[in-house]
């Protein structure tokens, strides 16, 4: 009996310590991160020899003392950026302000070199790389246009730094989203000059077409009148003649009486 008993409880204490080294090493991946276990080496589908191994979603078993584990978010990282004093195509320095949504990537070959960069990195030193990044593409970019191409197209602007800036981000395995362009401004008043004359010219315009559309009015008014005055014309000659038929046709008559 007491053999029995010791029998039970040192498989209840086997089964606690093997339930606890599952618990410890058992890993599951949410669908917004990947884990990466490092430590052993393993060829990859190319043919490289790396000291890691990823897994996105599921879970997967740490081998203890011989791997480490670490994990990596997926998730969007939002940026502002804003630079200052950045010459343009012609030398016009301009301010520019624009938020950003990035992320790691997710998928090889950019996920390792998010990796490589970035493992065991808080979230606040990927960020600043990611707009360092992003705000030289951007100085880089405004070189090539104009200020009025900058302020009149934000749109064709922000694609042209999208694809830019793609190439730089990959290398460091992230993923640019969104990119909007907020706010274009200069301490020079240049941009507000093409303001100004912009609205002159629209306004000329109007004057012009205001001007145009009177002397339509004008004209019709001019041309109606002379009609109503050949149909009032016409109207009074026809009634002199019918007042003359109807004359001459009384006269006869009167004859013929006599």
């Amino acid at each position: 009996m007491e053999m029995l008993l010791t029998f039970a409880i040192v498989f209840a204490v086997l089964l606690v310590v093997v339930i606890a080294i599952v618990t410890m090493n058992l890993f599951i991946c949410r669908p917004s991160e990947v884990i990466n276990f490092s430590g052993r080496r393993r060829q990859t589908a190319d043919g490289r020899t790396v000291g890691y191994r990823v897994i996105k979603g599921g879970r997967a078993f740490r081998i203890p003392l011989l791997e480490k584990v670490d994990r990596l978010d997926l998730r969007t990282i939002p940026l502002e950026v804003s630079i200052t004093n950045a010459y343009s195509k012609g030398g016009i320095p301009l301010s520019v302000q624009g938020i950003a949504n990035i992320k790691i990537a997710g998928d090889e070959p950019l996920l390792g070199n998010a990796l490589e960069r970035f493992l065991g990195k808080p979230l606040a030193e990927i960020q600043d790389i990611a707009k360092d990044t992003l705000e030289g593409n951007l100085r880089g970019v405004l070189a090539t246009l104009t200020p009025e191409e900058v302020n009149e197209d934000r749109l064709k602007f922000a694609e042209s730094l999208i694809g830019e800036a793609d190439v730089d981000l990959q290398k460091l395995g992230l993923v640019l989203d969104t990119l909007k362009i907020q706010n274009v401004s200069d301490e020079v008043g240049y941009l507000d000059a093409i303001g100004r004359r912009s609205t002159a010219a629209v306004l000329k315009e109007a004057e012009v077409a205001e001007a145009e559309a009177q002397v339509q009015i004008v004209d019709a008014q001019n041309l109606l009148r002379v009609r109503k005055a050949e149909l009032e014309g016409k109207g009074l000659a026809a009634e002199k003649r019918a007042a003359q038929i109807a004359r001459k046709a009384e006269v006869q008559a009167e004859q013929e009486v006599e």
